[in-house]
């Protein structure tokens, strides 16, 4: 059996060694928005949404090869109130499973952009799978916004993103 001194020396000595990572300064806070030859800011496109979602009745069979009628997100609506979307914008609706996966989608592009509280609709073509759309496969719904390329300027002819 070890002396009581020894145990004491190796709780010490792992204290000190653990305690060191605290001694490390704090990161600071990088503004990287301003490091480039072609500095521009980045903003966000939009600060209020308004997000509703079209149900569907699908008939379908259930386990037991009964009809049924199924549930489906088929649609995502979508406006903003206060601000509208630059033209080449483009609005993502994504649709979640309760472990926070992907498992369907729906995108539209805004190639003349959005004016302010003009609703539009934006179709759920892609699923993870058959039938993942489904209202109960469904744990929430997430809005993506592109705003335009901050490297492209706007034609003046036709007020749309000229990219090289």
């Amino acid at each position: 059996m070890m002396p009581p001194i020894i145990w004491i020396m190796i709780v010490g000595v792992a204290a000190t060694a653990l305690g060191t990572g605290f001694l490390m300064p704090a990161i600071p806070d990088f503004n990287l928005q301003g490091v480039s030859v072609n500095e521009r800011d980045f903003s966000s496109p939009i600060t209020t949404a308004n997000v509703d979602i079209a149900i569907s009745k699908v008939r379908g069979v259930n386990s037991i090869g009964e009809p049924v009628f199924k549930n489906r997100i088929t649609e995502c609506s979508f406006h903003t109130p206060s601000s509208g979307l630059e033209a080449g914008s483009t609005v993502i609706c994504k649709l979640t499973d309760d472990q926070g996966d992907v498992v369907a989608e729906g995108r539209k592009d805004f190639q003349a952009g959005l004016s302010p509280s003009s609703r539009t609709f934006i179709q759920i073509e892609q699923i993870a799978f058959q039938n993942a759309n489904e209202i109960q496969n469904v744990n929430d719904i997430k809005i993506i916004v592109l705003g335009t390329d901050p490297t492209c300027d706007l034609d003046p002819l036709t007020t749309l993103p000229n990219c090289q």
